[in-house]
């Protein structure tokens, strides 16, 4: 009798020691279904896109289109979508290659130097009026003496950025080789550094400063892109017949819009799907005023080639 109830203790602990012991596991989870459909955050690879464009001047409608467009993107990638203006081209690129930013709008020689620096790689422009280019213009203000390039030298002179194509690399190009008979061995360090071939010289940023800086006189002349002029005039920033345009660059490939080359395909493939199929005229109207329908255009690494040439002439590569 006693070892029955002895027995019978012993197999009462046993038996409480194992469902102490299954309390304390956890139950394996049955696996997702096989159909199960990723999150957004899984298909793109990122659960936020983050954007950067280009140092400018931004007009309050400029900023209006601007997020009804990325009010767009976000409802169709099902992610947020944030954007930031870089402080400087060079930021910008950076940015891109620390990761702090998957998308960018490049100039098209920081958007040479972005793929070299940061993976970039390009997927689409603006195309105005069928045409994927604008111009860099020489510019002073109509009551100054300057009439020709001629009338540079020894002048005051703003360039916007180190790395701005239409600000800075072309039109030092366009000024050597003007110059390259009666000065043949004037160098793009002699257009940067005061007393050389300008009495002064100096980086205004961006483009509408440049623009509004010989519009007041504050310097005598300056390198501006073409849009950007034909902006500042339709936002009545400055007076058209105030500006005087003494010369114009060849035909330069629109800056490109890039993605980071560790980017999915997916993502790659959707952006630029969404991109090229942007059809809202107020949000290119407010970039390119007064110009002819203006669309988003699949565009290619090898379009910049110009500006590779023109890197390596100047040796400006890292």
């Amino acid at each position: 009798m006693k070892l029955r109830k002895l027995l019978a203790m012993i197999l009462s602990v046993l038996s409480l020691i194992t469902l102490l012991i299954g309390c304390n596991q956890t139950p394996a989870l049955p696996p997702p279904p096989s159909n199960a459909e990723p999150t957004p955050a899984e298909k793109w690879g990122v659960d936020k896109l983050i954007i950067v464009l280009l140092p400018q001047e931004d007009s309050p409608e400029m900023v209006s289109t601007r997020n009804v467009f990325d009010t767009a993107l976000t409802e169709m990638l099902g992610i947020p979508v944030e954007e930031y203006h870089a402080t400087s081209y060079s930021a910008g690129i950076e940015a891109m290659r620390t990761g702090h930013a998957h998308v960018a709008s490049f100039g098209p020689f920081s958007y040479v130097s972005a793929v070299e620096r940061s993976g970039a790689e390009c997927f689409a422009a603006a195309a105005v009026g069928g045409v994927c280019g604008y111009y860099s213009y020489l510019i002073t203000h109509v009551d100054s003496d300057i009439h020709t390039v001629d009338d540079l030298k020894g002048r005051s002179f703003g360039f916007v950025d180190p790395e701005s194509t239409s600000g800075n690399i072309v039109p030092t190009n366009e000024i050597i080789n003007y110059f390259e008979k009666e000065i043949p061995d004037l160098s793009f360090d002699d257009l940067h550094i005061n007393g050389r071939f300008f009495d002064s010289v100096m980086f205004t940023g961006n483009h509408s400063n440049s623009v509004r800086g010989v519009f007041m006189q504050d310097i005598e002349a300056a390198a501006v892109s073409s849009t950007t002029l034909a902006r500042e005039i339709a936002n009545g920033q400055v007076e058209a017949d105030k500006i005087r345009i003494i010369h114009s660059s060849p035909l330069i490939p629109n800056g490109p819009w890039a993605i980071k080359d560790t980017m999915n395909q997916a993502l790659k493939d959707a952006l630029a799907e969404f991109f090229i199929g942007w059809d809202d005229p107020a949000f290119f109207q407010t970039r390119y005023p007064n110009a002819p329908a203006t669309r988003f255009e699949p565009i290619n690494d090898a379009t910049y080639d110009y500006i590779r040439e023109l890197r390596d002439r100047f040796q400006l590569s890292d």
